[in-house]
């Protein structure tokens, strides 16, 4: 995903902004607020504190699925990944195990638990990259195939 990307909130995102019930850290709301459908992850980027802090709350705010991007055509699509540039190997890989647990549990519901449990082990981007497969297989089973393709197609672009 590219900062160029416009973001959109979510109905999570709506959410948080008027019952904080996630408790956002200050400077992560303060994001959250600013993103208003029209600027671009750049530009939001430039509000922050320092570029590489921005790019890590907006990876945050999507991970956790309180923003989008919004396509071409205006309607929001999910958010595969942006470049964060973290600050280490495991702040990545962090991000995208976080990701690819949420999405399994909004697919699967309860029978995603055994695929979260051992996301939750994989210690590198190579290791999610060879359980990918298996979430492959596992996905077959999913009730809303359109969704499992679209976490299956983001998750690549997560890993990419």
């Amino acid at each position: 995903m590219k900062m160029s990307s416009v973001f959109v909130k979510t109905p999570k995102g709506l959410d948080e902004i008027s019952t904080r019930a996630n408790h956002l850290p200050s400077r992560v709301r303060a994001m959250l607020i600013m993103i208003d459908g029209h600027r671009t992850g750049n530009e939001l980027v430039t509000l922050s504190s320092s570029t590489s802090e921005g790019k890590r709350q907006i990876a945050s705010l999507l991970s956790g699925g309180f923003i989008q991007v919004q396509s071409v055509a205006g309607s929001a699509t999910a958010a595969a990944a942006i470049d964060p540039q973290p600050s280490s190997a495991e702040e990545d890989i962090s991000l995208a195990k976080s990701y690819a647990a949420r999405s399994l549990r909004e697919l699967l519901g309860a029978e995603s638990a055994t695929l979260v449990a051992e996301i939750e082990q994989v210690r590198t981007i190579a290791e999610l990259q060879q359980y990918v497969g298996r979430l492959r297989a596992a996905l077959r089973a999913a009730p809303d195939q359109t969704k499992a393709k679209q976490f299956l197609q983001q998750i690549e672009l997560v890993l990419d």
